[in-house]
């Protein structure tokens, strides 16, 4: 199993709790946000397209991969 940086998984998470709160129906946007809370920019759209539909179909998401621009030492 790969190791993935655990704020990206915090930000994925958090946007997990959000849509089981109703909190946004604007989940990209809220991943968006969650992970440049934590300075983590990414523009690789495909990712967060999967990250949101992964969030949706299980609350309990564990990331499977990094966005294709995210360097984790960064």
């Amino acid at each position: 199993m790969a190791t993935h940086n655990s704020d990206l998984q915090a930000a994925v998470d958090a946007t997990s709790v959000a849509r089981d709160a109703r909190a946004t129906t604007d989940l990209i946007g809220y991943l968006k946000e969650q992970l440049s809370e934590r300075d983590i920019e990414t523009a690789d759209e495909g990712w967060l397209q999967r990250t949101v539909a992964a969030i949706e179909s299980n609350p309990n998401y564990m990331i499977e991969d990094e966005p294709s621009d995210f360097d984790p030492h960064d």
